[in-house]
């Protein structure tokens, strides 16, 4: 038997607007983006925490929502106070690990300057170069599929969306939750198998699917990056195993 992760709460369940019928409305994505900020919903990417091995850990940081990298002082951020409902502090955490490098994913980093920050599937030249946008100086530490890292928690590379997005896998109570960053936006992406339409779906279409096929494959629970986490129903209608 795998062994399990301490505790997992979803810190932050994300949210977009820009689902699949955004695009396939042939919606204005530039106004939706307008609406999202006027309603105050914004494109947040989801925030988990894993406690493991003593060490309380995040995957993704998400950000604020605002288009500059100039940080929301700490007073003001909401990452704080959803941190707070859960009793944890920002120095509380240990590590960080990024899913991939865009800007709504990890530029709340600079909340956390103790932390030790994972990355895999890039170089430690382009993860200084974002941290240095939000004046953040993080111990950096690469990792890489198959590695072993800490106890229930399993690197899986799942690149498509970026060239270097990679998944956690969870176990916790028995079950396997996958934290999917963007390789599955949200459970109306997981529901239509569709992407995020940015500058590499048309190419790398085969490699969004195979990482798609590769979550849904050991998931009973899929945390995607913009979406709360939510039951695999697919992996129980093709009787996959984990």
């Amino acid at each position: 038997m795998v062994p399990s992760v301490d505790n997992l709460k979803i810190i932050r369940a994300g949210s977009t607007m820009r689902d699949p019928e955004v695009w396939i409305h042939e919606l204005d994505g530039l106004k939706i983006r307008d609406l999202e900020q006027s309603l105050g919903v914004l494109n947040l990417a989801t925030v988990t925490l894993v406690e493991t091995d003593g060490q309380h850990i995040l995957i993704d940081t998400s950000w604020e929502g605002t288009e500059s990298t100039t940080p929301v002082p700490a007073g003001q951020n909401r990452l704080i106070k959803e941190l707070e409902y859960f009793r944890v502090r920002p120095e509380d955490i240990d590590e960080i690990f990024i899913t991939h490098w865009h800007g709504d994913h990890w530029e709340n980093i600079y909340l956390f300057p103790q932390a030790r920050v994972y990355y895999a599937g890039c170089s430690q030249s382009f993860v200084r170069k974002k941290l240095g946008l939000i004046s953040a100086e993080n111990e950096i530490l690469k990792l890489k599929e198959g590695q072993d890292w800490h106890r229930g928690m399993e690197i899986i590379s799942t690149d498509g969306h970026s060239d270097h997005d990679h998944s956690i896998v969870i176990h916790y109570k028995k079950k396997v939750f996958v934290a999917a960053g963007d390789a599955i936006v949200s459970k109306m992406y997981y529901h239509t198998e569709t992407f995020f339409p940015n500058n590499r779906v048309v190419s790398f279409q085969e490699h969004l699917k195979v990482s798609f096929r590769k979550i849904v494959a050991k998931a009973d629970f899929i945390i995607p990056g913009h979406d709360g986490p939510f039951v695999n129903y697919k992996r129980q209608q093709t009787g996959t195993n984990s």
